[in-house]
């Protein structure tokens, strides 16, 4: 899953002259639906909701594959590869203080100051990039609305993992973000001259749909409905570093000086929350024995 979405950043930017981001969301969106759907059927696991859950899943995945999905490609476009992975790497933080505030976990000061930390290691990347002439600060905050509503998704998602299975419930929830990504990206798409898109485009493509767009997600959704919301979304803090790598090796392009050091500052907001929500499930585990 990491190395899937970290390498994602770099194949869109790749894939761009190409091909514009809105052809690439909806034709990843139908390469998809086309691939889990078969994969279902012959898991035979079985496409259907209880009625009482249709909203649910359908603003599940209004959120995540349809505004989500726009927000990150837009953002995309208008930063860097490495400062878009840094930024969307505070999804973790921002789901747990959401899963708190709906009941899902313990809410603990600790994990609130190293959320805080986090958050100013994502101001300095987003103002060191722009001062370095890399990224855009308009792009680094909408990339920063796309992982708050990736928080939500993830969120919404997790109480549905306990009546189905992940990708069944992956695979229904595509079809609330059918609609958005079907206006955002139809127009793209027909007036796409395939014809310019070379061999190394349409690996990346396959990259963008199929590792990340199917592999990277029904493995996430596995994490989200065995560990929890919070729990799974850390992993997520390996993807900035994967991403930058990826960027340096396929691209050439570094972080500004100071950019590292709100990396620095990312990561150890995000490790002090991870410790803080583990000690404190230990001592609740300890109190309840």
């Amino acid at each position: 899953m990491v190395l899937c979405w970290g390498f994602n950043f770099v194949a869109v930017k790749v894939l761009q002259p190409m091909m514009s981001v809105e052809a690439i969301a909806l034709l990843r969106f139908l390469v998809m639906a086309s691939l889990l759907v078969p994969i279902c059927w012959a898991r035979k696991e079985p496409l259907r909701w209880e009625r009482r859950d249709m909203w649910h899943i359908l603003g599940v995945g209004f959120a995540s594959m349809g505004v989500y999905m726009i927000l990150f490609l837009e953002g995309l476009e208008r930063t860097s590869a490495a400062e878009g992975a840094i930024v969307l790497a505070t999804a973790p933080i921002m789901t747990y203080l959401l899963s708190c505030a709906l009941g899902q976990e313990v809410f603990r000061l600790p994990a609130l100051a190293g959320a805080l930390v986090a958050f100013v290691g994502v101001t300095i990347v987003i103002l060191g990039g722009a001062a370095a002439g890399h990224g855009s600060l308009l792009g680094n905050l909408i990339v920063l609305a796309s992982s708050v509503m990736w928080s939500v998704a993830t969120v919404m998602m997790r109480p549905l993992l306990a009546r189905y299975k992940p990708v069944p419930l992956f695979t229904m929830s595509l079809l609330g973000g059918f609609p958005v990504m079907l206006v955002y990206g139809l127009p793209a798409v027909l007036r796409t001259d395939f014809s310019g898109v070379t061999q190394l485009g349409w690996v990346m493509f396959s990259q963008i749909s199929v590792l990340s767009g199917v592999v990277a997600f029904v493995c996430f959704y596995e994490g989200l409905r065995q560990i929890g919301a919070a729990g799974a979304t850390l992993y997520q803090f390996f993807v900035p570093p994967t991403a930058a790598l990826a960027a340096w090796l396929v691209m050439g392009k570094a972080l500004a000086p100071v950019q590292f050091i709100g990396l620095v500052v990312v990561l150890a907001g995000v490790i002090y929350s991870t410790r803080a929500r583990a000690v404190a499930a230990r001592r609740l585990a300890a109190e309840g024995s």
